[in-house]
């Protein structure tokens, strides 16, 4: 076993909050986020709405001796001239702030920077909350620190992460969001951030301070100033973009100031952000001179197979699992992810050589189960039976919730079992098709199961062919809901890598045509009866005759689409699903239709000519493979 070590700064976890950023879904569907929002920021949120809900004008101040300042490397100027503030903060001495360091972002004296200032210094809450943020700066600080100078970025951007998590990987907003840098599952995934079943990324610290710092830097190249790019994360980048040309200004402090421009969270963000970073830079003034700041936790990273469980990592490691999953909040369930050969994992730094040797001894030579990408089209109890296990067992292997579906490309664990045979071709499952092509130039035949929750759209999609081209080959109405267990023909193209997903050939199945004598004889077959045509004789009625065969009178009109008060006319021919027993042996001999076997179970379809090809109705064929599904979005959507 090869062992990849890196010392990595890292942290302790706890919960936080965030919010959506625009155009991502609203919510996090799936509920991935172990933690829940912290109750340190849901209390400020509290606090900030009694500051600043108040409805009173906000200002822009000048305050005697301090300067703007546009960030460390830009030369500082006075501020613009205020407008006419409240008395009673007009009067207030904001002498204190002379002097004061200022961070590498840019910082605008607007009255509600100062008002958060006074807050922290002044505020026994305010005092609790900066001391307890400041108290963890250390926590993550070396690592994003060294991340954003790696992005060539402002150092004090650390403390956008302060204000959106508390530096707390582990929490999670109502709108979804988790993690330092509080990503939606959307800008997560675009950002390269894997949110599936096994794993969260937005959850680990290092990736989701790389990916924050991408994301950061690329608001801050579309927008121009940093002000406004805190704005965009705050806020969403398109609704930000709306409001600059509705209000035709470019400048996020007169935005702040307009009606309606922006939300009551933005408006009060960005001012945040610059608070904080003039805290930790003047920690004396704030009376935290002597706050003892949490020390980095420094990690080695070492290999382990995938899908091994984190109990016999932390075993090797002779730590507890509690701690090793502190150190790996990514990690959502008993495994490390399975799906590669290896994946890495962090334990305590300093033990990565005495971990390798105890891992030598307890890893398991040949693991029982394996990886198993879930295939379109699979159910969990396909795999099941496949594996001679049952679905209760593959749950709990897999840690999955009872009423929990799973998804095509999603990677499951399950035991390391001898293939089955093929069932025999008496056995084969047998497709009912409404009379149409058989053959379409250039493509191939096969057959798709609907498993719960299919839509003709995500079909469509993943076999790369057309709603249309979908309800040509099949009697599908496109705005009813597809039904688990039907059977959709499709027409691919030969290139389609049709491993991945669930499909019957023509020679795996048995076709049958609808309405044909063929299928009725082999479902009244499979309930022990007997389809045949019955020629009615004198003074023969439906009672007379259900009471012969075996069935009902009211069974007999329905068949027959007759109504119960029919009459029968000598001559007439009447269908008849009779009990076996009761079918005459001539009769009986003439029901079974040619080609089916003794028990009414008919022949498999005899390939088509190429002459009955179907010249209309397929798209052109598509050699371009399917790109996989979302593995955390249903693939029916």
């Amino acid at each position: 076993m090869r062992f990849v070590v890196a010392l990595v700064a890292l942290g302790t976890l706890a919960p936080a909050a965030g919010r959506a950023q625009e155009g991502d879904a609203s919510a996090d569907r799936d509920a991935l986020v172990p933690g829940a929002e912290s109750n340190e920021l849901r209390a400020l949120r509290r606090i900030e709405e009694e500051l600043f809900g108040r409805g009173q004008p906000l200002t822009r101040l000048t305050v005697p001796g301090v300067r703007v300042s546009d960030g460390a490397a830009a030369v500082t100027t006075d501020a613009p001239p205020p407008a006419a503030a409240p008395a009673s903060r007009a009067s207030r001495d904001l002498g204190w702030m002379q002097g004061l360091a200022l961070p590498d972002i840019p910082v605008r004296w607007d009255d509600r920077v100062v008002e958060y200032l006074e807050f922290f210094r002044d505020d026994p809450r305010g005092r609790r909350f900066i001391a307890g943020w400041m108290r963890r700066l250390d926590r993550y600080g070396p690592m994003i620190e060294r991340t954003l100078a790696e992005q060539g970025l402002p150092r004090d951007l650390r403390f956008v992460a302060m204000v959106e998590s508390g530096f707390d990987p582990e929490v999670r907003s109502s709108a979804g969001a988790a993690g330092l840098w509080q990503f939606v599952r959307g800008t997560g995934e675009e950002l390269g951030l894997t949110v599936n079943h096994w794993v969260d990324m937005r959850l680990d610290p290092q990736a989701s301070t790389q990916a924050g710092a991408r994301y950061l830097g690329m608001l801050r190249d579309r927008f121009g100033t940093w002000e406004l790019a805190f704005a965009a994360y705050n806020m969403g980048y398109g609704a930000l973009l709306r409001s600059i040309r509705k209000y035709n200004t470019n400048d996020y402090w007169e935005l702040s100031h307009l009606e309606a421009a922006l939300p009551f969270e933005t408006r009060l963000y960005v001012a945040k952000i610059i608070a904080c970073a003039i805290v930790a830079h003047n920690r004396e003034r704030f009376g935290l001179a002597e706050l003892e700041l949490e020390a980095p936790i420094e990690t080695d990273r070492v290999e382990v197979p995938g899908g091994t469980p984190l109990a016999l990592v932390a075993r090797a490691a002779e730590i507890d699992l509690a701690t090793l999953r502190r150190l790996n909040p990514s990690l959502r369930r008993g495994r490390v992810p399975p799906g590669r050969d290896v994946r890495r994992v962090h334990i305590p730094a300093g033990t990565a050589d005495a971990f390798a040797t105890r891992w030598a001894r307890l890893s398991p030579r040949n693991p029982v189960e394996r990886p198993h990408v879930v295939r379109f089209g699979e159910t969990l109890g396909d795999l099941a039976r496949e594996r001679g296990v049952s679905e209760a067992s593959l749950r709990t292997l897999n840690e999955l919730e009872p009423d929990q579906d799973v998804v095509p490309g999603m990677v499951l664990l399950a035991p390391v079992t001898a293939a089955r045979p093929r069932a025999a071709s008496a056995e084969r499952p047998v497709v009912a098709l409404s009379p149409g092509p058989t053959v379409v130039e250039g493509r191939r035949r096969i057959f798709y199961r609907v498993v719960s929750h299919d839509r003709i759209e995500s079909i469509a999609r993943f076999f790369r062919v057309s709603v249309d081209d979908i309800r040509r080959w099949n009697a599908i109405d496109p705005h009813a809901r597809l039904q688990s267990g039907m059977y959709v023909q499709l027409f691919v193209a030969p290139s389609l890598d049709l491993t991945r997903a669930v499909v019957l050939t023509p020679e795996e199945a048995t076709v049958l045509v609808v309405g044909s004598e063929e299928f009725f004889a082999y479902h009244e077959g499979q309930n022990g009866r007997v389809r045949f045509r019955y020629a009615v004789a004198p003074g023969d009625t439906l009672t007379s005759i259900g009471r012969r065969f075996g069935i009902a009178a009211s069974s007999l009109a329905r068949i027959n689409q007759f109504s119960r008060t029919h009459v029968l006319r000598p001559g007439d021919e009447v269908i008849v699903y009779a009990e076996r027993a009761r079918v005459p042996a001539g009769v009986l001999a003439e029901a079974v239709p040619a080609g089916a076997d003794a028990d009414g179970a008919p022949a498999a379809e005899e390939p088509p000519s190429p002459e009955a090809a179907d010249a209309s109705g397929a798209s052109p064929p598509d050699d371009a493979l399917p790109a996989p599904d979302d593995p955390d979005e249903h693939h029916a959507g």
